[in-house]
């Protein structure tokens, strides 16, 4: 039976609660608390290279552990001081044969600093205080206190992995129009497998002075600003940007224009995932994150829109964005495939309609190529027309104008906010009398509130959505289009009734005007 050292009450980053570490002669693992060892989280010792150790104040020892990429895979708080030597002789006999993992002292400072020097140790940002920030108390202390500095010039105000960024942006601008920039910012991958009342850092923001040197580099007059170059070097340790595998299509910026993120991306499609690259921001999407594409024309005549429905919404600051609306030209265009016949043949099989050379109306074109490289499902509208034969209706959702697509399977509200609501998630809708306007827009308008099912929504109520100012040349056609799709339209025949009377009040009304 292996050899194996067991710490309680220990606590993990990413998951809420206690559970126990145990470390064995090849395994490293922690287990959840009252929980099956499967649901906790597991390294492979030969795969770990080394382990830090830090005390926060007198009693509280945390552990992080990292692979041999220099990678932090596991972060354990919860330790004593006297585990330190329990925890290293532990390590030490892990991974088998001549193989050890070193327990290193990491200290981090206290001085309360928010300022320092940058550092670059592989791929982690480190701040360490820089020399004159420790404030002396008094003349006489200047030599203890200034031997202090020293000792805490060694230690750290805080580290970040740079391959966990994904975002780094210059929010001040660049260049005279924007002013010299003076400030990073970076956003985190978000961990969607951890806790949900786990707290996550997702945004960081420094200033940086403009001659401020990054990673001990040399001083020159022609240099970019400190801002510029610590965003620069970041950028190049960060996965945003690491590339695998050749692009095999790109579409330009000025082809088409983003309303959700706003601004103009280009788009790069890879095998795996497509990447919009913008002025600010840049973003690599998997395939496999996307949960479905939706195109529709827009009422203009002029424009498509393509909505990409993410499983993992992406950031901009502190706005989220669960979908990506792309306006598309209906323009002929020609796109070039960087695949031969037989290797589209190979990969994605015939009949795709994907050739190394495409011509044709350009939102086709930019659908096609999203549908094959994804192998997921375009959808479009269906049989539904309004009365100016269009496939969707104008109305507005709270204080935004937009238009609303009844499709075969779903309800889709563009731009803003964009809304898919499907079917099979809602529990019923509701016709009611737009009165907002005074007695004669109450003839004219109607509003349709939807109400979703609570187990299609997070919060676990029935969340409602009302669209209101349809015309209501749109109540019939629309009616019957719910009923025929099954939908439970809760005051179908009060609605009714109403439009009767409302019309019979009209004719009412225009014979007392023939009357006078």
């Amino acid at each position: 039976m292996s050899d194996r050292t067991t710490f309680m009450n220990i606590k993990t980053q990413g998951r809420s609660g206690v559970g126990s570490l145990s470390i064995d002669e090849t395994t490293i693992r922690w287990t959840p608390r009252g929980e099956d060892a499967s649901t906790g989280r597991r390294l492979d010792g030969k795969n770990v290279s080394l382990a830090t150790w830090s005390m926060f104040g007198k009693r509280l020892g945390s552990c992080c552990i990292y692979d041999k990429d220099g990678e932090g895979k596991m972060r354990c708080d919860g330790f004593v001081r006297k585990d330190r030597e329990k925890l290293a002789d532990a390590l030490k006999k892990c991974g088998g044969g001549n193989h050890t993992i070193r327990l290193e002292d990491r200290e981090y400072s206290s001085a309360g600093l928010c300022g320092g020097s940058v550092e670059f140790e592989e791929s982690r940002l480190v701040l360490r205080p820089a020399a004159g920030m420790i404030h002396h108390k008094s003349n006489t202390e200047k030599t203890e206190i200034g031997e202090e500095e020293d000792v805490e010039a060694t230690k750290r105000i805080f580290e970040v992995d740079a391959r966990h960024v994904s975002q780094c942006v210059l929010p001040s601008g660049i260049g005279s129009k924007g002013g010299e920039p003076k400030e990073v910012t970076m956003q985190f991958v978000e961990n969607d497998a951890g806790d949900g009342d786990e707290h996550q850092l997702v945004e960081l923001r420094v200033w940086v002075p403009p001659d401020a040197p990054i990673d001990n580099e040399d001083l020159d007059d022609d240099r970019e600003p400190g801002a510029t170059r610590l965003q620069q070097r970041i950028m190049k340790l960060s996965k945003m940007r690491a590339v695998t595998g050749d692009m095999l299509a790109e579409f330009a910026s000025d082809d088409g224009t983003f309303l959700l993120p706003r601004g103009r991306y280009g788009v790069e499609m890879y095998s795996s995932f497509f990447r919009m690259h913008g002025n600010m921001y840049d973003y690599k999407i998997a395939y496999s994150d996307v949960e479905r594409y939706i195109l529709l024309p827009k009422n203009d005549d002029i424009h498509y829109v393509l909505i990409i429905a993410l499983d993992k919404p992406i950031r901009q600051g502190q706005q989220r964005y669960a979908f990506l609306v792309w306006q598309l030209k209906r323009s002929d265009a020609s796109i070039d495939i960087n695949l031969t016949d037989q290797a589209i043949i190979d990969r994605y099989g015939e009949n795709t309609g994907l050739k190394p050379s495409l011509t044709g109306p350009y939102y086709q074109l930019v659908a096609r190529v999203f549908k094959v490289l994804s192998s997921k499902k375009v959808y479009t509208t269906g049989k539904f027309k309004s009365s100016d034969d269009r496939h969707a209706v104008s109305c507005s959702v709270k204080a935004r104008t937009g238009q609303l697509y009844p499709l075969e399977r779903s309800f889709v509200f563009i731009h803003q906010p964009t809304l898919v609501l499907r079917f099979e998630d809602i529990a019923a809708v509701e016709f009611e009398r737009f009165s907002g306007y005074g007695q004669g827009s109450a003839t004219r308008n109607f509003d349709l509130r939807v109400t979703m099912k609570s187990s299609s929504t997070d919060s676990g109520k029935n969340d409602e959505h009302v669209f209101t100012s349809i015309e209501r040349t749109e109540y019939n056609i629309l009616s019957e289009f719910l009923s025929n799709k099954n939908l439970k339209i809760k005051n179908l025949q009060t609605a009714e009734t109403e439009q009767q009377q409302q019309l019979s009040n009209l004719l009412d009304d225009d014979d007392d005007d023939d009357d006078d």
